[in-house]
């Protein structure tokens, strides 16, 4: 059975270090190692990494950190086809599992030493999911994977 607690521990340190990114207190590249060691950190607890990203899956690339409009693609890594090997590994190389088209494509091409397996995946995806799985809301998600908020204030 998996701890949920961990992932929304972990999702709340998420959505801090996004307000803190947007008010250009940190980096976008220290936003994105702060949220793949989140993603990671639920390991110590049997959680799942989703969880621990929920606030961003909807609406925010999890390699280049930018926030996608509503309408724009977010491709998972998740809904890969059986054709990549070991695709799951990605998620090592990225903060949060939904790629926009152009990070997509470059994280596939790159890990699978081809130029059209991004292509190629999205289109999969595209032909295998429904849209709103694979589509942004332009919004970030509004609950903790199902619970309210705790809201406190930053320095």
């Amino acid at each position: 059975m998996s701890c949920h607690d961990i992932g929304r521990g972990m999702n709340s340190v998420v959505r801090t270090t996004i307000t803190l990114m947007e008010q250009e207190k940190i980096s976008k590249s220290a936003a994105k190692t702060i949220i793949a060691c989140c993603a990671k950190s639920v390991n110590w607890c049997d959680g799942n990494p989703d969880e621990a990203t929920a606030y961003i899956s909807k609406c925010l690339c999890g390699n280049c950190m930018s926030r996608i409009p509503a309408g724009g693609r977010l491709y998972s890594i998740y809904d890969l086809s059986g054709e990549v090997p070991q695709g799951y590994k990605i998620a090592h190389l990225i903060a949060g599992d939904r790629l926009c088209d152009e990070c997509f494509d470059k994280v596939l091409n790159d890990y699978c030493n081809d130029n059209e397996a991004g292509a190629r995946e999205r289109k999969y995806i595209e032909e295998h999911c429904k849209p709103e799985e694979y589509t942004s809301t332009g919004e970030y998600e509004d609950k903790n994977n199902g619970c309210r908020w705790v809201d406190y204030k930053l320095p």
